[in-house]
């Protein structure tokens, strides 16, 4: 499936009431168009500063492992309508012990593309092949620097020389799987300068997708400067060198414009709160969902998506407008 197109074509799409008109369409026609978010574990190996593993309060909530026998209840209540899984959000999803199993359901509902995010560091040839030969359709790694000095600062407990090695390993099973490697880069005012030499470092691994994004608050974080301030005066000449250097290696950018970096809310965002769907130990989707209960589609009918969405094609610009965040708030190139 052409995931990134779907993303290219919803921000092409600047009427958000035509958007939820096509919402509406899918959901009647019981078509896919949710994003699925799941984080099976509430663990991570690392510390990365920018990262709420950080935030010594909000780690206690952080607690709780999704039961290996609620998978398939998950498949049922959810996959019939993804058009993505995404394993792996805001934990690290190899600590899960059998994420292949979480794959092979996806695949077996036949959901048309399966990631999964990760800080690398605990895969080895033999998982990402698993993984790859039961249906993954990609691997997302996590960067903080594109030095070692930065990368290791940045993301404590990680080894740049393992991170490498990994990246060797995924192109090596791409060689025979259709797997896309994906990195995504969150910067901030002291690893930003360093994306000028991204393509003299990883140039040697077969990269497919580039995602880079700017520091968010995630909470009282180890890292907590938030200024963009020494960004701003040199972000043109990086985002030239990505989109330039990008293009020539038919790498997919993901980036902010000069513009979006200033603004940061985008009217691609505002199908938000309709497609992206989270679960995690200690978030069962929404609030009002019975787990183990119902099913997405059931949900649906009771608390009546069809009236909120119609509610939202004849929403005033002033509601439409107030919709409006910081996802899906970049260029697909």
């Amino acid at each position: 499936m052409k995931f990134y197109q779907l993303l290219k074509l919803n921000q092409f799409i600047k009427n958000s009431r035509f958007k939820f008109l096509a919402l509406l369409l899918l959901h009647v026609l019981k078509k896919r168009y949710l994003a699925v978010h799941f984080d099976p574990v509430n663990a991570c190996n690392f510390r990365c500063k920018m990262c709420y593993f950080t935030d010594a309060n909000y780690v206690k909530k952080l607690k709780g492992i999704i039961p290996e026998n609620e998978l398939d209840y998950l498949g049922e209540a959810f996959f019939k309508r993804a058009i993505k899984l995404q394993i792996g959000c805001g934990t690290e999803p190899t600590l899960y012990k059998n994420v292949t199993k979480i794959i092979k359901i996806a695949r077996s509902y036949q959901v048309p593309y399966i990631s999964m995010t990760t800080n690398g560091n605990l895969l080895t040839f033999k998982k990402v092949e698993e993984w790859a030969a039961n249906g993954l359709s990609e691997i997302t790694m996590s960067l903080h620097g594109v030095t070692k000095i930065t990368y290791e600062d940045m993301m404590t407990k990680g080894d740049f020389d393992k991170f490498l090695n990994v990246l060797a390993i995924v192109t090596k099973v791409k060689e025979k799987y259709p797997l896309k490697l994906r990195i995504n880069y969150t910067f901030n005012e002291d690893n930003f300068k360093e994306l000028q030499s991204f393509f003299t470092v990883f140039d040697a691994y077969d990269i497919d997708i580039l995602q880079v994004r700017p520091i968010v608050k995630l909470g009282d974080t180890a890292y907590n400067n938030y200024s963009l301030d020494a960004v701003f005066p040199i972000y043109d000449q990086v985002y030239e060198y990505l989109l330039h250097e990008s293009k020539k290696r038919k790498v997919q950018l993901l980036i902010h414009n000069p513009s979006q970096l200033s603004n940061r809310k985008s009217s691609a965002s505002v199908i938000n709160k309709y497609v992206y769907t989270y679960i995690s130990p200690t978030s069962l989707y929404h609030d009002g969902f019975k787990w183990n209960e119902e099913t997405y589609d059931q949900y649906a009918k009771r608390t009546m998506l069809v009236c909120g969405l119609l509610k939202d094609v004849f929403a005033s610009r002033k509601v439409l407008k107030s919709l409006k965040n910081d996802k899906l708030n970049y260029e697909v190139n």
